[in-house]
């Protein structure tokens, strides 16, 4: 044991100063990092991509540091650049302007890690520690392979099993976006084995789900249907076969690495549990021609990607769920009072930007009071779920319903004029004064009254502004007999 460690000593060479290039356009910026990590570190910096590339070609870097948003090209190119000329090269992305687009790529170039603006110093002093050190790792890592005649080669092929583990690990823990995360999983797995293609279904909470994924090129949902016919007991445990043959249970298709896919004539499959706690979360299929087999080193190695991947797809989707329910009304299923604050913010500021009009509208239900104190509080829910009902009948699928407050409702209706925001709020309140509400037990008429504000991005406002203009309406429309639409002035 000594003189393996000593052996791995001696073939690493550990610079006594590791370097760091810092690329931003901001010079500002710039200077901040390198006072900052210049105590441990040899720091170099640049304003642009192009200087960035130059130096990169020229020297080699421990750890890059990019802005996302460069003055000429995109942090993703310089990401990308580094990865070509040094495999190992450790990249932190930083910027203002994320996206899930954005991140996704990022990862799919190898990021090591992602950073929004404004950063803490402290945050980003612990963040370059660590991926310096995983940089190290992966230099000793690669002396040692290097050293391939000292090594046994089914030691070797454990050793690359872990490193690659390694790799996915750091990958998949990068996003919490959940297509993202079963990309990642169905690609490593396809890469691994050499399946001709991977499917994953998922059963947990409310969810009901199947993903699927070719080693190469593309694969139609209608060869798939044919195939998961033929085995679904072994390849879906979970999942209720008619269930996904009415369309209750959706697939997504994801397309495979550059080429063609090569359809075998018959399948077999290798079914893997998701399990957490001891209890089963879902599946992971691996398909390959009928008659080849996956070695007992591959059958281990899946099981360990599940061992990783379970918890994780556990908590993309409680998160998920935890998202969602943050966001929507308890009783309707619409979204909530919060929600519709965010969604009216983000519309304000497309409207700004577009210089273009959105409607906004708020509801609210006449002599609400009176059928809570009639027919009781269960009755009173049951006429709000229906105005739900009716307010999402009547909409266009990008508009925006939310429960605003006890019998209130609000709708966006982005990029709307003023003469179809009035035509959809009429047809709504015409169709609620038309048809009562009716239970097993009772049959009640009842209206609802309506204000309609306009947004001009043109001519920005405060959104409590525009709210509070909607309100007035509003109050104008119970004022004057009810059951009408009022725009606001």
């Amino acid at each position: 044991m000594n003189e393996f460690a000593g052996m791995i000593a001696d073939t690493v060479n550990i610079p006594d100063v590791h370097t760091v290039l810092v690329v931003d356009d901001d010079e500002s910026i710039c200077e901040l990092l390198k006072t900052a990590l210049a105590p441990h570190y040899s720091v170099t910096t640049c304003i642009n991509g192009e200087a960035a590339m130059a130096f990169i070609g020229e020297n080699s870097y421990d750890l890059i540091i990019t802005d996302l948003v460069l003055p000429d090209v995109s942090g993703i190119d310089v990401l990308a650049y580094a990865k070509s000329r040094d495999e190992f090269a450790e990249v932190l992305m930083i910027t203002g302007n994320a996206t899930i687009n954005s991140a996704a790529e990022a990862i799919n170039h190898g990021v090591g890690s992602y950073m929004l603006k404004p950063f803490s110093i402290p945050t980003l002093l612990g963040r370059v520690e660590k991926m310096v050190a995983t940089r190290m790792f992966h230099l000793k890592s690669l002396q040692l392979m290097k050293r391939s005649d000292l090594i046994h080669p089914t030691i070797k092929a454990y050793i690359d099993d872990i490193t690659t583990l390694y790799h996915f690990t750091r990958k998949l823990m990068l996003t919490l976006e959940i297509s993202e995360v079963m990309r990642i999983i169905l690609e490593e797995a396809n890469q691994k084995t050499g399946a001709d293609f991977c499917s994953l279904e998922v059963a947990y909470l409310e969810y009901r789900e199947i993903y699927t994924m070719p080693i190469t090129g593309e694969i139609s949902k209608e060869r798939l249907d044919r195939i998961f016919s033929e085995h679904w007991g072994a390849a879906f445990p979970c999942t209720v076969k008619e269930s996904f043959q009415n369309g209750d249970i959706p697939l997504y298709i994801y397309k495979g690495r550059q080429g063609e896919f090569d359809a075998a004539n018959e399948y077999t499959c290798l079914n893997l549990p998701l399990i957490v706690t001891g209890k089963t979360i879902g599946s992971l299929t691996v398909w390959v021609a009928a008659g080849k087999e996956i070695d007992h080193r591959l059958d281990q190695y899946l099981h360990i990607l599940t061992s990783i991947t379970s918890p994780v797809i556990e908590h993309v989707y409680s998160d998920l769920l935890a998202r969602f329910q943050a966001r929507t009304d308890s009783l309707t299923g619409i979204a909530n009072h919060r929600h519709f604050y965010e969604a009216l913010e983000r519309e304000i500021a497309r409207a700004n930007r577009k210089q273009s009009t959105f409607a906004l509208v708020l509801a609210d239900i006449d002599n609400f009071k009176t059928i809570n104190d009639t027919y009781g509080h269960q009755v009173g829910d049951a006429v709000i779920i229906e105005l739900t009902k009716r307010l999402n009948a009547n909409i266009r699928s990008g508009d925006v319903v939310a429960r605003y407050g006890g019998e209130e409702f609000g709708v966006i209706l982005p990029e709307s004029d003023l003469e179809g925001a009035v035509v959809l709020a009429n047809r709504v309140c015409e169709s609620i004064a038309e048809t009562p509400f009716v239970s097993a037990k009772y049959k009640i008429s009842y209206t609802a009254s309506f204000g309609l504000a306009m947004y001009n991005g043109a001519d920005p406002v405060d959104k409590d502004d525009l709210i509070s203009r909607a309100d007035k309406a509003l109050y104008q429309s119970k004022n004057a007999g009810k059951n009408r639409v009022t725009v606001a002035k």
